[in-house]
């Protein structure tokens, strides 16, 4: 796993308008301002991506791999033969698949509805998010650098060092509450000493 790095993910379909020459696959692999529940080893949160958080910069020079294979060639890669746009709901994908019998084979898949998923590989920054534990929601406000979007049978929604980072949090929130129960119970004993020196009993 790389530093930091960070797994989502998507459906993926073809393209039923396209020319029957192209075997053309779409998506929309991060979708702004949505909440979405995030189910991690360390308990769900919600998860809000702004759409300042994602710059058109990051949108060149991204494979699409299969199954987050880098060891593979890619099946495509923006803006060559994969288009990445920002639009107002998220970032859209256009893939134009090669005419090998791999890719020829996960188009295929696809447009029978065996493969149905994609998973985008992203970090953020030191700083590029924030944690409101009151509403236990994880808001993305900069996303650094997109490694690559995936075909995958089977999409992991989540696998990420954030699962480390919210750990981290739940126990910070675990410690302030447990300081907080301690803190009460000297309170109370202290009122409770006063209250007896005042009506004169001895602190039993």
């Amino acid at each position: 796993m790389q530093e930091n790095r960070e797994i989502r993910s998507a459906e993926i379909r073809t393209d039923k308008a396209q020319d029957s020459k192209n075997s053309i696959l779409l998506g929309t692999p991060i979708v702004f301002d949505k909440p979405t529940t995030i189910n991690g080893r360390y308990g769900s949160y919600t998860e809000i991506i702004k759409r300042d958080a994602v710059s058109e910069n990051l949108l060149k020079d991204v494979p699409l791999l299969y199954n987050h294979d880098v060891n593979s060639i890619p099946l495509a890669r923006s803006p060559e033969t994969m288009e990445l746009r920002k639009s107002g709901v998220g970032i859209e994908m256009r893939a134009t698949l090669p005419d090998t019998p791999k890719a020829k084979e996960i188009y295929s898949s696809v447009s029978r509805g065996d493969i149905k998923g994609m998973s985008f590989a992203f970090k953020v920054p030191k700083g590029g998010d924030e944690y409101d534990s009151k509403t236990n929601t994880r808001t993305i406000n900069k996303i650094e650098r997109l490694y690559e979007v995936s075909i995958t049978p089977f999409p992991a929604y989540q696998e990420t060092s954030i699962e480390a980072r919210m750990e981290d949090i739940f126990k910070r929130n675990t410690l302030v509450q447990e300081a907080r129960a301690k803190v009460n119970d000297i309170l109370r004993i202290q009122l409770k000493s006063k209250v007896n020196q005042i009506l004169g009993k001895d602190d039993k």
